[in-house]
């Protein structure tokens, strides 16, 4: 075998050779290392303890850990699509970061919307015996919450449950909140003739529409049969809508779109029609979209979407129920204003 002999893995080190390397009793190095509460061990005695452990390299049994606490120290998270999603996967990113915080690993699988996935792997995660679930969906919405939360504690991410549903704890954006900022940034900039491109018929443009309306009613602007234009999410869906109403004769001096690519699509047909913005039209998006507001010209201001902190809120208050704590049965996280260059006022108020 000679020199084809592979040199043995060295031994993990044990408690009882960080007793022995530290000048203290195994009894102490498990108190210290497993952070027993009411242990009677001089500070630096203490330190000594975890100065030596960290030294040779020691590492917990956590299969042990996990028999004396009850716990996996690992949490499940099932999505719907945000695992594809440039900008949403922020979520993903927070829940991972408080996780390992913790001190707990995040078992993630995204079922691209598939019932049955996801049926099947709430119960392979809970066959693992995770601490906890998070269900996170790609779209703000109401649903019925899978059986299988109600096993652990459980929260949703940017959803919500139905009335007559289980009442799973849900963190999601405050949409009303931010279609009024979005609404109030262009009347405050003094525009009196402002069109709503709208998006899909879903939770977050029905909030969004319906702060605007109110905005515009405090603000005393009219809020007529054409001041909302509905469409979809889509660049050309903004393209076709902006192009027809900034060729009206009376077209208005402001847009407020729905996400950042209807913005988009109305900035390209403004600049088809030789209109400038913000000069001609100012223009707000919704989402702050990852490499598109800003990066197009000029930059657009628009309202953000909190997915880092909706991930973090979620994934704390998960934590919290998993230690025995209460919490709201919902909880809404607000976006910001992200103030940028397609704004100004109007040219004739």
């Amino acid at each position: 075998m000679g020199d084809q002999q592979q040199d043995a893995a060295p031994r993990r080190p044990t408690m009882r050779d960080v007793a022995q390397a530290a000048g203290v009793s195994a009894t102490a190095v498990s108190l210290v290392l497993n952070d027993r509460e009411g242990a009677r061990i001089a500070p630096e005695t203490r330190a000594r303890i975890v100065a030596t452990a960290r030294e040779l390299g020691f590492r917990p049994n956590l299969t042990a850990r996990q028999l004396r606490l009850q716990q996996t120290q690992s949490i499940g998270m099932l999505t719907d699509g945000i695992a594809a999603s440039p900008f949403a996967g922020q979520i993903i990113r927070a829940v991972q970061d408080a996780a390992w915080k913790s001190g707990r690993l995040l078992l993630l699988v995204n079922t691209d919307g598939d019932p049955d996935l996801e049926r099947s792997a709430a119960r392979e995660l809970l066959d693992r015996r995770v601490d906890g679930l998070l269900f996170a969906s790609m779209i703000t919405r109401e649903l019925d919450p899978l059986p299988e939360l109600a096993s652990v504690p459980s929260v949703l991410v940017n959803c919500f449950p139905a009335p007559d549903a289980a009442q799973i704890p849900a963190v999601y954006p405050a949409e009303r909140y931010g279609g009024a900022l979005a609404a109030q940034r262009l009347i405050d900039a003094g525009h009196h003739d402002i069109v709503a491109l709208t998006g899909d018929d879903d939770w977050p443009a029905r909030e969004r529409t319906a702060a605007f309306r109110d905005r515009m009613r405090d603000a005393g602007l009219p809020v007529g049969a054409h001041t909302v234009v509905p469409g979809r999410y889509t660049t050309a869906s903004g393209y076709e809508r902006a192009r027809g109403i900034l060729q009206a004769p009376d077209r208005p001096t402001a847009l407020l779109c729905g996400n950042d690519r209807i913005a988009l699509g109305a900035l390209l047909a403004a600049q088809s029609l030789g209109l400038t913005v913000p000069g001609d039209v100012s223009l707000v998006g919704y989402d702050d979209q990852e490499e598109l507001a800003d990066e197009v010209r000029p930059r657009l201001t628009t309202v953000s979407l909190p997915f880092y902190e909706l991930g973090r809120r979620a994934t704390e208050t998960l934590l919290g129920l998993i230690a025995g704590d209460e919490a709201p049965a919902r909880a809404e996280v607000r976006g910001e204003l992200v103030e940028r260059d397609s704004v100004a006022a109007p040219r004739h108020p």
